[in-house]
């Protein structure tokens, strides 16, 4: 599980809001055990970063997408 401070380094670069949203989209993801950390960290960043372009998706939609990088 991802923190504040605890997260992959390549969500280093997202605003501070939009991380934040990126690692709880992440963690939910990892209670899955459906994709591998690499497929996982990429997959929340680019729903956090929709997110924060207000495009939000609701928690369903994140596990049905999420299955097209396994």
């Amino acid at each position: 599980m991802w923190t504040a401070t605890h997260f992959p380094s390549s969500m280093r670069s997202l605003n501070p809001t939009t991380r934040l949203k990126a690692i709880e989209i992440a963690n939910q993801l990892l209670t899955q055990g459906e994709l591998d950390k690499q497929h996982l960290i990429a997959f929340s960043i680019e729903e956090a970063r929709r997110w924060a372009r207000c495009e939000r998706v609701d928690q369903t939609q994140w596990v049905t997408g999420a299955r097209q990088y396994i």
